[in-house]
């Protein structure tokens, strides 16, 4: 009888948590999230969320504990390898980051966004070329990621094939015209190869008003 009452506990205050978490009373989502786990301490889906809890917060220390947990708990569930690779990248740790994308693409091969990250930290890591193999993959998997074209415009940049980055640029924009950071990248790519207005046309769009005079300009 006494299992059967906790089984009903954790369902009840794990619907609560979850339904206050997709509403946004994070406060409230922990607190029923903290009520499934002093019945059930290693309830895996109530220690996940409060982790993606954490995330939203922009609290990614706490963050990593709670995947850490998890994934002692169920240490085949790529998606928390992945989100162990996100929040080690907020926190700067790059290293540790490339380590657990890598765990998570050897549990799933075929999540395109795992290749895409992981390409991200390899860049800030200066290891250009990788970068671009791990890109390609992404867009292998999804034709139409626009970040991972973008991505790959930096990439090559950063290697300074010019020509390369502006066709991976144009390309995320196709896909996606009015993100910001691809405007802005769009933008500066093209005043650095002197086409001045096309150029100050999409940097206005990726970061506000810009206010130039012939000679010079400036974003605000």
């Amino acid at each position: 009888m006494k299992k059967e009452e906790n089984e009903l506990k954790i369902k009840e205050n794990f619907s609560l948590a979850f339904k206050n978490h997709k509403d946004k009373n994070y406060n409230i989502a922990k607190n029923y999230y903290n009520k499934v786990l002093e019945i059930d301490p290693n309830h895996f889906d109530s220690i996940f969320l409060l982790g993606s809890l954490s995330v939203q917060n922009n609290n990614f220390k706490q963050a990593k504990d709670y995947y850490e947990k998890a994934a002692k708990i169920k240490p085949n569930e790529a998606n928390t390898f992945y989100n162990l690779g996100v929040v080690n990248t907020e926190l700067g740790d790059f290293m540790e980051a490339v380590t657990y994308y890598e765990k998570a693409l050897t549990l799933r091969t075929d999540h395109a966004n795992t290749y895409n990250n992981l390409g991200l930290v390899l860049s800030k890591l200066g290891h250009y070329k990788k970068a671009i193999s791990f890109y390609e993959k992404a867009i292998k998997i999804e034709v139409n990621h626009a970040y991972a074209y973008n991505n790959l415009g930096l990439a090559f940049k950063n290697l300074n094939d010019l020509n390369k980055a502006k066709n991976y640029y144009e390309k995320a924009l196709s896909l996606d015209p009015n993100d910001k950071k691809f405007n802005s990248n769009y933008g500066e790519l093209l005043i650095s190869l002197n086409h001045h207005k096309k150029g100050l046309e999409h940097i206005k769009i990726g970061s506000g008003i810009i206010n130039f005079t012939q000679e010079n300009f400036e974003i605000i």
